[in-house]
Parts: structure tokens; C-alpha cells; sequence
């Protein structure tokens, strides 16, 4: 049973390396989807991590089977949450020197920390000034989504 177990194990990572390969999409980015550490992906990839990796291997041929099928893959290589929000836009005449920033837009750095409900959250982040397709009511629902926080942490988030 034991080698039933190891054998699945090892033709669902071989089957993240080949996803990895074939679509350019990095571990971290697959981390933070599946909501597994990237430290533990990493050393799961090498066969190095101890114990009952079921949760990890079920989390992973989860994430694949949504890859695979016609889903939307919230992965960085393909589409974001807020790539899907924004929709597509066109950037054929899309200048290629906008601004003094490298592209980058009119960048400031925020830190929200927020204790609230027993629950506490922590997030540093660049926020674009000048970001035209995603309002900050839309970010804090999704940030509050993401991480399964309590609604009530919606306002203090936009605040």
C-alpha cells in the first residue's frame, strides 16, 4: 500500500515539473495558488520532505486538474485575479516610454496592518497611483477573499 502511495506521489510531482516546463510558470507562483510554502514545495518537488504528503499532493493535482481543464488559472504566467477583473486590454499602441518610472507607473509603497477580531494581518505592497483598472474597494475584497479574513476587515483595508 505504502508503494501505491509513493507512486502517486511521484507521477503527480512528475506531472508539476512537466507543467512547470511547459508553461513557464514558476514555484513560488504555484505556492502562493495552492497555498503551500514555496520552502515546502520545493523540497516536496526534490522527494526530500518527510511524512504524509497527501494534503501537499492533493492540494497539487488540484491546482493541475484547474490548469488542465478550462478554467481560469490564477497563476502568473497566464492570468491574475486581477488580470481577470481588469480584462484584457489592448496594447498595440501602447507607448513604450510612459513615464520616468521604467513602466512601472507612479509607485508608492503601503504597509497595512491590521489587528482586528482576533485575527491579524500583516502586507507590504507598491500600489500604482495611477492604476485605472482596479479600484481599492475591488483590492481590499480581494485581499479579504484571498486570505479568508472576516468582511469587517474590507473598510479598515481601503482605509
Amino acid at each position: 500500500m505504502s508503494n501505491i502511495l509513493v507512486s502517486q506521489e511521484r507521477e503527480v510531482r512528475i506531472k508539476l515539473n512537466e507543467a512547470l516546463t511547459k508553461y513557464g510558470i514558476k514555484q513560488v507562483d504555484v505556492a502562493r495558488e495552492t497555498g503551500i510554502h514555496h520552502s515546502t514545495l520545493s523540497l516536496w518537488l526534490q522527494g526530500k520532505l518527510k511524512g504524509n504528503n497527501s494534503k501537499i499532493e492533493e492540494q497539487i493535482d488540484t491546482w493541475l486538474h484547474n490548469l488542465y481543464s478550462n478554467k481560469p488559472k490564477l497563476f502568473g504566467a497566464v492570468s491574475t485575479r486581477f488580470e481577470l477583473l481588469k480584462g484584457k486590454k489592448d496594447t498595440s499602441d501602447f507607448p513604450t516610454n510612459i513615464d520616468d518610472n521604467n513602466g512601472f507607473g507612479n509607485l508608492i509603497p503601503i504597509n497595512i496592518i491590521i489587528e482586528l477580531e482576533g485575527k491579524k494581518f500583516k502586507e507590504i505592497f507598491f500600489w500604482d497611483l495611477d492604476e485605472p483598472y482596479l479600484s481599492v474597494e475591488h483590492f481590499a475584497k480581494i485581499l479579504v477573499e484571498d486570505n479568508q479574513l472576516p468582511q469587517s476587515f474590507d473598510n479598515e483595508i481601503m482605509k
